[in-house]
């Protein structure tokens, strides 16, 4: 690892860990350069560091971030062979990791969800949804039934927010709210409660499917 990015890591995560509530996914993206698998390397030296330091806030912080981190380098390895669809498949992948970290973050407020989804409503569509189907796999690989279960929730909760959401295509929205669930679905247990909430919402957005075809055709 050269000396300078190794240093440049270092700054990077110190950055990361000072910065204010809601600034992190911006940094990222000014730094994008920086997120490889050295960086990740780096932040779980410095997390056992802090760790070891009474630090545990902030070695939680920085395994969480390498977490959602891990899938997109992963997978934009897997595609770098071609320039353009790598940059292509790493907004997209960059644009659902920001958006299932506010769902945590705001606990699912939509005046936090909804400007975002304004923002880059233009992601909305058929390649967002190949992108979910793409990083959730790599994103709960390895991880404890906890964290699955957590992360499973919140992309639940994305699928409902990009239903209701009232910009963009609904058709296009509908479409990434069914592959949503149906992820859910596949990592919820068979007749349990919340995997019959999940067959309820899937349910409804087959409805508005229809509903949606049905009124573009009038």
């Amino acid at each position: 690892m050269e000396e300078n990015r190794a240093q440049a890591y270092l700054q990077l995560i110190h950055t990361l860990l000072n910065a204010p509530n809601g600034e992190e996914a911006q940094i990222l993206q000014d730094n994008s350069e920086l997120l490889d698998r050295g960086f990740l390397e780096t932040c779980e030296v410095i997390a056992s560091t802090l760790a070891e330091q009474g630090g545990e806030n902030g070695a939680k912080f920085l395994r969480h971030l390498a977490s959602y981190l891990a899938p997109l380098i992963d997978m934009n390895d897997d595609v770098n062979s071609n320039n353009s669809a790598s940059e292509k498949f790493q907004e997209y992948a960059s644009f659902f990791l920001e958006l299932l970290q506010a769902e945590q973050d705001s606990n699912g407020d939509t005046a936090v969800i909804y400007p975002m989804l304004e923002g880059r409503q233009h992601l909305l569509n058929a390649t967002f949804a190949e992108t979910l189907q793409q990083v959730v796999p790599k994103l709960i690989a390895g991880e404890n039934s906890e964290t699955i279960s957590s992360i499973i929730g919140l992309i639940e909760n994305l699928s409902i927010h990009i239903s209701d959401f009232p910009g963009g295509n609904r058709a296009n929205n509908i479409e990434i709210a069914i592959t949503g669930y149906q992820i859910v679905l596949n990592n919820r247990e068979p007749g349990s409660e919340k995997w019959t909430e999940t067959q309820n919402n899937l349910a409804t957005a087959y409805n508005n499917r229809v509903n949606s075809s049905l009124a573009e055709n009038l």
